[in-house]
Order: C-alpha cells, then sequence, then structure tokens
C-alpha cells in the first residue's frame, strides 16, 4: 500500500463530476482509498512477468469467431422513417432525443 495519496482532492472530485456524481466529504474520502486500492492492484500487476507468455485475445476457445456477413434485404427508407417524429425523408435520416450530455 502507498503512503503518499496518489489523487488530490481536485482530482476526486474533477472524476467525481466526469462521472456525474454528487459526494459527501465521507463518500469522497471512501472514493479516493478505492481509487488507491484499484492502482495499487495494477501495479501489482505491472509486476508480473510477462516475459515469453504468448499474447492472448481471447482466452476462451471460439470466442472470435463470428459469423460471415451475408447480405439481405433491409426495410426500404419510408418505411424506416414512417413511424419517426423527426424524419428527414429526402436525407434519409430521422432525428432521435439526445443521450449523451443531456
Amino acid at each position: 500500500m502507498t503512503t503518499m495519496a496518489r489523487f488530490s482532492p481536485e482530482e476526486i472530485d474533477r472524476i467525481a463530476a466526469l462521472a456525474q456524481l454528487r459526494l459527501t466529504d465521507e463518500a469522497r474520502t471512501r472514493l479516493g482509498a478505492d481509487l488507491e486500492q484499484i492502482l495499487d492492484y495494477v501495479d501489482r500487476l505491472q509486476a508480473v512477468p510477462t516475459d515469453g507468455v504468448p499474447l492472448t485475445a481471447h482466452i476462451v476457445e471460439g470466442a472470435g469467431d463470428l459469423r460471415a456477413d451475408e447480405p439481405r434485404p433491409s426495410l426500404d427508407v419510408r418505411d424506416a422513417l414512417a413511424n419517426a417524429t423527426d424524419a428527414n425523408e429526402k436525407a434519409g435520416l430521422f432525428r432521435v432525443p439526445r443521450v449523451i450530455g443531456a
């Protein structure tokens, strides 16, 4: 365990703001401690010797096996836009409510 804090109070506040969290002082302290533990664990993982260990993309056989793409008919643009409340048929587009930064 590290004796010196890796995160300043400002950094903890910034991380909380990015996650859109409102923290009490107790929760802020707990988040700082949790982040410290995570980084300590990452440090331990970094120390594991991996020389000679082959690179692995998937640990389960066949996990990366995907079916071949096969073209097939899809909806006509007019059918796809028929129930859209904010559609631009000429462009073949429809607007959806904002999700990020709403």
